[in-house]
């Protein structure tokens, strides 16, 4: 009896770490998307547009579809556009902001958390990018790299992360490969 009073407490503890921690993160993603987030200029929207995939988003972000009801391609982009690019969703398979930002060290100085400006240099530099790293979650794991988010790196520095920044993967913690 002593057994499962004690297994149903720490399930219960555990449980609310999780939840805790998952409204956390949630409601940290959404408050830095309002914080980050602007007007995009008609060349910015038309540049991003080369790199999206509608089809790929709408499979990735079940949720969008959910709430959007439909996994229209243009209806995919607006959401893109206006909410999904500011809370770091990728626009594709090939390209993830938070590792090419974090990996490119000469842009992660130029460049801080300045989100946009790694989307722009990325869709107008395509020659360069067969020497760059590959923009992907799953290469950044294979190279043991640690990840941050855009939002956490400092403009004038290849290194420097904000007060309080925790890394979205490193060489052991990959959540969104499944490697926790």
């Amino acid at each position: 009896m002593k057994k499962f009073k004690l297994t149903k407490i720490l399930s219960l503890a555990l449980a609310t770490v999780i939840a805790f921690t998952a409204f956390s993160f949630n409601s940290l993603a959404a408050s830095r998307a309002n914080e980050y987030k602007r007007d995009l200029t008609d060349e910015e929207i038309q540049t991003i547009y080369t790199m999206f995939d509608a089809e790929y988003y709408a499979k990735t972000y079940r949720d969008v579809v959910d709430t959007l009801g439909t996994d229209d391609a243009a209806t995919m982009f607006s959401h893109f556009i206006n909410s999904g690019i500011w809370e770091e969703r990728q626009p594709s398979a090939v390209f993830n902001v938070d590792v090419y930002a974090t990996r490119n060290v000469d842009l992660r100085s130029e460049y801080g958390d300045d989100i946009i400006a790694y989307y722009m240099y990325y869709a107008t530099h395509e020659k360069e990018q067969t020497w760059r790293v590959t923009p992907t979650l799953a290469d950044a794991y294979a190279h043991a790299s640690t990840i941050y988010s855009v939002y956490d790196l400092v403009k004038g520095s290849t290194t420097e992360v904000k007060a309080g920044a925790w890394p979205i993967q490193t060489a052991t913690y990959a959540p969104n490969l499944g490697i926790k």
